[in-house]
This record gives C-alpha cells, sequence and structure tokens, in this order.
C-alpha cells in the first residue's frame, strides 16, 4: 500500500467521522424541532384551555348564586307554608294549595339548579385536572428543548476541536494514522451513544408525551401515572446526556481545575461501581495551562480505564504531588500487571492492535513537555508516573 493510498485512506475516514457527526447533529435537530413543536402546541391548548375554565368558574359561580336564592326562597315559602297549615281555617282551600304549589315549584327549580351547578362543578374540576396536566407537560417540554440546545452548543464545539486536531496530528504519518483510527473509534462509539441513548429517549419521550395529552380527557389517572413515568425518563435522558458530556470534557476542569476533576472523576468512577478509586494530593496546588490541564486528566482518567479493564482488581490509586519546581502523578494497581518486553514488540507489529491507549498517553506526555513512564510485571500490577516540570513564567500558584 503507497502512501498515496494511505492518505486517501486518512481522508476518507476524516470525511466518515464528519458525516457521522454531522448526521448525528442533524438527528438532534430534528429532535429538537419535534419537541419546540410538541411545546408550541401545547402552549396554545393550555391558553385555550384556561379561557374556557375561565368561563366555567364564573358560570359556577352564578350557579352557585342561583342555587342560594332559590334555597332562601324555599325556606320562605316553607313558612309561609307552615303559616297557612297552622291557621288553615282563616285560609281558604285555594290558598292553601297555591302555598303547596309555590314550595313545590321552588323545590323543582332547586332540584334543577344543583343539578346544573353539580355538572358544571364536574367539568370544571376535570378541566382544571387537564390544565395541570397540560401545563406540566408544557414544563417538561421547555426543559428538555433548554437541555438539547445545550447538549447541541457542546458538541457542536466538541466536533470543531476534535477536526482541527486531527488536522495537526496527520502531520505525522505513522502517528496521524493511529489517531485518526483511535479518534474513529472514540467517535463512532459517542455517536452510538447518542443514538442509542439520549436520541432513542427523546424520541420515545416525544411519543409518551402525545399519548399524556390524549389521555387526559379520557383517563386523567392513566395521564398522571404516563406523566409520572415519563418524568421518571426524563431524569434519566438528562443523567445520560450529563454522563457523556463529562466522558468528552468534565466542565469542572474548565471551571475548577486539574484536581476538581479528578476527583469528580474518582468519584463518578465509584458511583457507577466501576472502580474504586483512592484520590491523595500533596503539596501546594498549582493553575496550569488549560491545555496542559486537559492532557494531564486525560492520561489519568485512561490510566483509570486501563485499571478496569485489564488489572483485574476493582481498586486503583492516583496521587498528585505539587512540588515547588515540578508536578508528578502516579496511577497504579496491584492487579494483573503485564509483560513489558511483550507490549514493546507487540507494538513494533503493524498488524497489531497497536496498543493506541498507552501510546496515546505517551504522546500527550511530550506535546506538553512532561515524561511517562510505565512499570509493571505480570502478577505485581502497574505504576504509571508522570512528571511535568513547571514551565517558568506560566503558572501560578493556586489562590
Amino acid at each position: 500500500m503507497n502512501v498515496s493510498t494511505n492518505m486517501d485512506f486518512e481522508v476518507q475516514g476524516e470525511k466518515m467521522l464528519r458525516d457521522a457527526f454531522q448526521n448525528t447533529v442533524e438527528a438532534m435537530e430534528n429532535s429538537k424541532g419535534q419537541i419546540f413543536e410538541i411545546y408550541e402546541n401545547t402552549k396554545k391548548d393550555v391558553e385555550s384551555t384556561r379561557e374556557v375554565l375561565k368561563e366555567l368558574k364564573e358560570e359556577t359561580r352564578k350557579l352557585q348564586d342561583e342555587v342560594d336564592e332559590l334555597v332562601r326562597r324555599e325556606q320562605i315559602e316553607k313558612q309561609k307554608l307552615v303559616s297557612v297549615s297552622s291557621n288553615f281555617a282563616n285560609y281558604s282551600e285555594e290558598r292553601i294549595r297555591e302555598s303547596y304549589e309555590a314550595v313545590k315549584d321552588v323545590q323543582v327549580k332547586l332540584a334543577l339548579a344543583k343539578e346544573k351547578e353539580f355538572q358544571t362543578r364536574k367539568q370544571r374540576d376535570r378541566l382544571e385536572l387537564r390544565l395541570r396536566g397540560m401545563e406540566k407537560n408544557l414544563l417538561m417540554a421547555e426543559r428538555l428543548t433548554i437541555k438539547l440546545g445545550t447538549v447541541m452548543s457542546y458538541l457542536t464545539s466538541q466536533i470543531s476541536n476534535v477536526v482541527a486536531q486531527m488536522d495537526i496530528a496527520s502531520k505525522n504519518k505513522f502517528l496521524g494514522v493511529q489517531i485518526i483510527k483511535a479518534q474513529e473509534d472514540e467517535r463512532l462509539r459517542v455517536s452510538r451513544e447518542i443514538h442509542d441513548g439520549p436520541a432513542q429517549e427523546m424520541a420515545n419521550l416525544i411519543y409518551q408525551a402525545s399519548i399524556c395529552e390524549r389521555l387526559v380527557d379520557t383517563h386523567p389517572e392513566d395521564a398522571k401515572q404516563n406523566l409520572q413515568e415519563l418524568r421518571r425518563q426524563i431524569r434519566c435522558c438528562l443523567a445520560d446526556i450529563r454522563q457523556l458530556i463529562f466522558d468528552m470534557r468534565p466542565m469542572s476542569l474548565d471551571d475548577l481545575g486539574l484536581v476538581p476533576a479528578v476527583r469528580q472523576l474518582v468519584k463518578k468512577l465509584s458511583d457507577r461501581k466501576i472502580l474504586n478509586a483512592e484520590l491523595k494530593v500533596d503539596g501546594q496546588e498549582r493553575v496550569l495551562d488549560k491545555h496542559v490541564e486537559v492532557t494531564l486528566f486525560r492520561i489519568i482518567q485512561e490510566s483509570l480505564n486501563n485499571i478496569h479493564r485489564h488489572a483485574g482488581v476493582e481498586e486503583g490509586y492516583v496521587r498528585m504531588l505539587f512540588a515547588p519546581d515540578y508536578l508528578a502523578i502516579l496511577i497504579e494497581d496491584h492487579g494483573n500487571g503485564f509483560d513489558q518486553e511483550r507490549l514493546l514488540e507487540e507494538r513494533k507489529n503493524p498488524d497489531g492492535d497497536g496498543h493506541f491507549g498507552m501510546i496515546g498517553m505517551e504522546e500527550r506526555a511530550k506535546i506538553i513537555g512532561a515524561n511517562l513512564t510505565v512499570a509493571s510485571e505480570p502478577g505485581n500490577g502497574t505504576r504509571v508516573h508522570v512528571k511535568l516540570s513547571y514551565p517558568g513564567g506560566v503558572n501560578k500558584d493556586k489562590a
């Protein structure tokens, strides 16, 4: 295979990556548009329902006043009837019959008014229940649209960064091919996670929301249960999106720095029952350049992932020493270990897997001027040691 063919494959791989991300972005944009449409339609329905409910409340109030008035009239007519009945000798038979008829007439009107008030009140209560369900749907759709927009902006930024890094890495032929392959695998993994996770969940949420809309009028209790399940699914979807964002680049790395980001990584690995890692930090913490902190974080992250995948143990250890002139990081485990000489031979084999994780850590360390060494023996665990001297005038003590 000649150089031209290799370059063609590199260009094709880069195009496939861009297309994969573009398709993912378009799918999420479509989902966002559908959710926004549901939000707008629900908003219109909520406004119209509020108007109808306002009219029903006014009608109910008038009917209540009418019932109260008829009750008062009934009492008056009954008092008259009692008076006439008690002194029937002083009243004619016609007068007594009129009193009875007056009471009966008021009672009939009162019964009809009460029935009408009951039906109106019942209709009002159903409409209030429906409105509450619609308002919950409206709130969920609004929040989901905002969250999706945030994720879209973040992913778009990440895509641009990845493409720029690919262009730089391609200058080195051998390393460039490995990096592109590793990046392709990572993009494919992220694409699948988005497609199989949040994208599928959001499509299901849209379907569930439409079911709730139809159930609100006819089966309010079922609609309530479906809304509770819908809320649970939204929380799960949001958790998946947050985890995906953290895996790509934790916000704490930019906001708080390297040590808090590593603490968060260790905690998340423990919470997800992936690896129980212990972190210890010594010395006065320093603020490093962002690209340096990102690189060190990725080395620590990859090392912990290797412990989980290959060490055969559930514990790992991270030590960070901020010395006056340098930063030293040690990631170790007491697991399976490996034969380093065999590893070197396998890395020379172009048909092998290349051990891209280890190569990636070494190349990351070189980029920031750090020294990375790995010590391991079969059955005696693995130690990854990184040492970075502070550039003069670049670093500052952490406030």
